[in-house]
């Protein structure tokens, strides 16, 4: 097939792809495996078509052909036949066998190809196991598994492939891959970074500020912090070193700022979702549970960029170029009605994410159309690229909760989350904080070599339920896990978001990873204060949880002084330690700890005004 036609397929499949699911969210979902299984199906094909190989040779064209066309007469037997196989569950028939591990080794490669081996490597190690069962010691024993139950489980079933984690990318996540993709085609998204430039851009190293305020808003919605790192960071970071930041500590900003994003409501990431799921409550709650821990994190970052800059003398960027905001907002205010929508619906109506979603959608090609109604022409090809990066960069969500299902339907039915939570208990003895530091652990490192909605995925059927027997509020627990997750993104030696900021930045991987953990230092402490007592996530009175907030923002201003040695001059080392010390004690949810942070605070602001007067 010649690259033309090739790209012509794509673009049909793309297009009907995204059609499909515009369809069936504005007129009503189809039944879960039929409407996973074309999600499935159609992402399969156009990864296949994007890695088509060129051959000359018969069977080489053979099975270019075979790896286009399998896809879907595999999914589509699948689902033709899903109640004769349902009927006779666990007798599954020899077409039934060979599409079932036909459609296995389809997503294998398929993530493979898309993420990388370690992911499918994972779910190697995982079907392993099922069958090595018999053979294996101790807590890792199990009956075994043949292939046909294997098979089953995986392919013929809604517990594997077919399960949860693929139904929330085909029912959510893919619409709102789109949704910002259209953001970035219809310039919306680029009025995000101006307002945030025009904001505080000007004032004290404004161009950092302006990265965080950007990132924040674009990674609510885009859902990825590397996507979020390539989307901003090329206009931030070369802003930040122009202006006197470092390249390492300009990465580090950017990467830690879109990392952030996936953590700040209202869209988070996709792993969001499937929280919301595997705990049956609505998604509002989830933004709800992570709004305060988020808001946190990213005044922690906004207060020690600002005193970075101090530190360094730094001046605001210039933004001469840029209108005044009444006049940016006059000419394409309407550029924030599609996140207006988003938030009134998912907060305010309490309508479904799906039918929010599809609002937005739809308010941002109207918000375009009515700014590109001169060129109607340009506009029509800008939504088509649209669509097509938005189905392309789907694919690599498709792919890890695909195969995620894959470890899931194995944990489930060898048990081994249970045994996972015993060996955990018994080496920590029963003891939270440990358990808490061995799962924290786990969630980091299976993140640095996965996207985080896998490396969450198997975590929360493995760890949290460790958690939860421990008496943790079950949203903490799942939280505690997803943050860890996401905050692989800038943890070394696998640290996806800061490889991307270095990039940009060309600095030294290593030199940012520090200034990122340095930056994101708060986001590593937030979730064992929210698990020790969730008032933070909205676990108890009113009064109790605007005084934690209050003093938490507080406790951001201390930590943010200590971490890069400036309050009102530069810090001694002891001045240092005590501003972090008391930053933590404030964003401690206790009365008393936080009245000790309190007066730590005001003893060094008191201390560094006397000496500032005396010189």
């Amino acid at each position: 097939m010649s690259r033309t036609k090739t790209n012509g397929a794509i673009t049909v499949l793309s297009l009907g792809m995204v059609f499909f699911h515009l369809y069936t969210a504005a007129r009503g979902v189809l039944p879960a495996v039929e409407q996973r299984g074309v999600h499935l199906a159609f992402a399969l094909t156009i990864a296949a078509l994007y890695d088509l190989k060129k051959s000359d040779w018969p069977l080489g064209k053979t099975i270019n052909l075979v790896r286009i066309v399998a896809p879907g007469v595999i999914v589509f037997y699948l689902l033709y036949n899903f109640h004769s196989i349902m009927e006779r569950f666990g007798i599954p028939s020899g077409p039934d066998m060979a599409a079932g591990i036909a459609l296995i080794l389809l997503v294998l490669e398929f993530t493979r190809r898309i993420t990388g081996p370690v992911l499918m490597g994972i779910a190697l190690v995982f079907l392993v196991y099922a069958f090595a069962g018999p053979w294996l010691p101790g807590m890792l024993w199990h009956r075994g598994y043949d292939l046909e139950r294997l098979v089953t489980q995986i392919s013929l079933s809604t517990e594997g492939i077919f399960g949860t984690p693929l139904g929330v990318s085909a029912n959510y996540v893919f619409l709102f891959v789109i949704f910002g993709s259209l953001l970035d085609i219809t310039g919306i998204g680029q009025f995000y970074i101006d307002v945030a430039m025009r904001a505080v851009g000007k004032s004290c190293g404004g161009a950092a500020k302006a990265a965080i305020v950007a990132s924040s808003c674009f990674g609510t919605i885009s859902g990825s912090a590397v996507a979020n790192v390539m989307g901003t960071g090329s206009i931030t970071i070369p802003l930040m070193k122009s202006l006197g930041y470092t390249s390492a500590f300009s990465g580090a900003v950017e990467a830690v700022a879109s990392t952030g994003g996936q953590i700040m409501p209202p869209m988070m990431g996709a792993g969001a979702y499937i929280m919301a799921e595997i705990l049956g409550i609505p998604f509002r709650s989830v933004i709800l549970a992570a709004l305060l821990p988020a808001v946190i994190f990213y005044c922690t970052l906004f207060v020690t960029v600002h005193f970075t800059a101090k530190r360094q003398q730094l001046v605001g960027a210039d933004t001469s170029e840029l209108p005044g905001l009444p006049e940016m907002f006059k000419k394409k205010g309407l550029c924030i009605a599609p996140l207006v929508v988003l938030i009134a619906m998912l907060v305010f109506l309490r309508v479904s994410v799906i039918k929010a979603a599809v609002w937005a959608i739809f308010t941002t090609l109207a918000v375009g159309l009515f700014y590109s109604r001169r060129d109607l022409k340009h506009y029509a090809l800008g939504l088509k690229d649209a669509f097509i990066n938005g189905a392309r960069t789907a694919l690599v969500v498709i792919a890890s909760t695909a195969c995620a299902g894959i470890v899931v339907a194995v944990i489930n039915l060898t048990g081994i989350g249970m045994k996972f939570t015993g060996i955990i208990l018994a080496i920590a003895g029963g003891n939270l904080f440990l358990v808490l530091f061995f799962i924290m652990l786990a969630s980091m490192l299976i993140g640095m070599g996965l996207p985080t909605t896998p490396a969450y995925l198997i975590l929360a059927v493995l760890g949290a339920p460790t958690l939860v027997r421990l008496g943790v509020v079950p949203i903490a627990a799942h939280l505690f896990v997803f943050y860890f997750s996401c905050l692989s993104m800038i943890t070394p030696p696998v640290a996806l978001a800061v490889y991307a900021a270095s990039g940009l930045a060309k600095a030294n991987f290593w030199r940012t990873g520090i200034e990122a953990c340095k930056l994101g230092l708060t986001a590593f402490f937030i979730p064992y204060v929210f698990v020790y007592d969730p008032i933070l996530i909205w676990q108890g009175p009113l009064w109790h949880i605007f005084l934690s907030a209050l003093t938490a923002i507080l406790g951001s201003i201390g930590i943010g002084a200590g971490i890069c040695g400036w309050f009102f001059r530069k810090t001694f080392v002891w001045e240092r330690i005590v501003l972090i010390i008391s930053g933590f004690l404030l964003i401690l949810p206790n009365i008393i700890f936080s009245v000790i942070g309190f007066v730590l605070l005001v003893a060094v602001y008191s201390w560094q005004k006397r000496s500032l007067k005396t010189i």
